[in-house]
């Protein structure tokens, strides 16, 4: 098959239109249609449906654009590890973040690398747990940053640290001047909360099997932000880790207020990856870079794997650029 034509025919397939896919490939339309259209009489098969806002995969098209999504990747990471044999400092981090952690965590640590490696470009992606681990597992993603993960035979737990649940409240709720609350308190209030996507929900839920009574939930949201939004305007409260609120506590937007129940369970933030996937050079130096980030408290697996280890040469480049 021409490899072109394949080409042509994938980046139709991942953006759904004709046009768009001519835009990322830098040709005229025309040549994007000839090109599936010849694709088509090869394989003996209608690929694409063409509709008025777009086109759509046949059942056909689904097989070929899932069989060719694992063939980029491979081709990817092949270009990567040719660069790395050839000396080069070039290729890309795919990373998937849960949203309180870019901000903070992640960017700091994404600074100190580029000073090192600037010609090192990133994917960042923020979703829920489970986009993350999910983004993992079907090789989408080289370092997932996830809360309270589902534990899943692929997927490996680098490391992390814990932090416990606070009560997040609007600066005018009636709770506000606290110095602590309990569970107890706080159910006569509504609750806004991630939906069950999110780490946190789950362990929220967790943590309310511990205690005989539900939380009035007012809000269910697939969005941190939109969370803390609610929040900061008084509709309701919620739980959450204090590095999900940091940005607010220190613009002086909402409080954060300890809670007394001592046997509730914390958040756990973990850096995962692909439990057999070698990753490239430039992402395993990067999660060297995450791990030296590591908060106190934090705990790490003992180390990559030797096939997971960035070169000494890379490492120590690192601690030059930055100690």
């Amino acid at each position: 098959m021409d490899f072109t034509a394949l080409r042509y025919f994938f980046e139709a397939a991942q953006t759904g239109s004709i046009r768009q896919a001519a835009e990322h490939v830098h040709v005229a339309p025309s040549a994007i249609s000839r090109q599936i259209a010849k694709l088509e009489h090869e394989v003996g098969a209608r690929l694409l449906e063409r509709r008025a806002n777009g086109v759509r995969l046949t059942p056909a098209g689904e097989l070929l654009a899932a069989q060719l999504q694992i063939t980029m990747r491979d081709l990817s990471r092949i270009r990567g590890q040719i660069n790395e044999l050839k000396g080069l400092r070039r290729g890309q981090v795919v990373v998937h973040c849960i949203e309180g952690l870019v901000e903070g965590f992640l960017t700091t640590a994404l600074k100190k690398f580029n000073r090192a490696h600037p010609d090192i470009t990133f994917q960042i992606t923020v979703g829920s747990t489970d986009s993350i681990i999910d983004a993992l597992v079907k090789d989408e993603a080289d370092i997932g940053i996830a809360m309270n993960a589902q534990s899943r035979p692929e997927i490996a737990s680098i490391g992390g640290w814990p932090e416990p649940l606070q009560a997040v409240i609007s600066l005018n709720h009636p709770l506000a001047n606290r110095k602590s609350l309990s569970l107890n308190e706080l159910r006569a209030y509504p609750v806004v909360l991630p939906d069950r996507s999110f780490g946190v929900r789950r362990l929220v839920e967790r943590n309310l099997l511990k205690t005989s009574q539900p939380l009035s939930i007012a809000v269910t949201t697939n969005s941190i932000m939109a969370t803390l939004s609610v929040a900061r305007q008084g509709i309701a409260w919620t739980l959450m880790p204090p590095f999900a609120v940091g940005r607010d506590i220190a613009g002086g937007t909402i409080s954060a207020i300890p809670l007394e129940d001592s046997d509730l369970e914390p958040a756990l933030v973990e850096i995962c990856m692909h439990r057999v996937r070698r990753l490239p050079l430039a992402a395993t130096t990067f999660l060297q870079t995450l791990l030296r980030e590591l908060p106190p408290g934090s705990w790490t697996a003992g180390g990559l794997s030797d096939e997971h280890e960035a070169t000494e040469a890379e490492l120590a480049m690192d601690r030059q650029a930055y100690p």
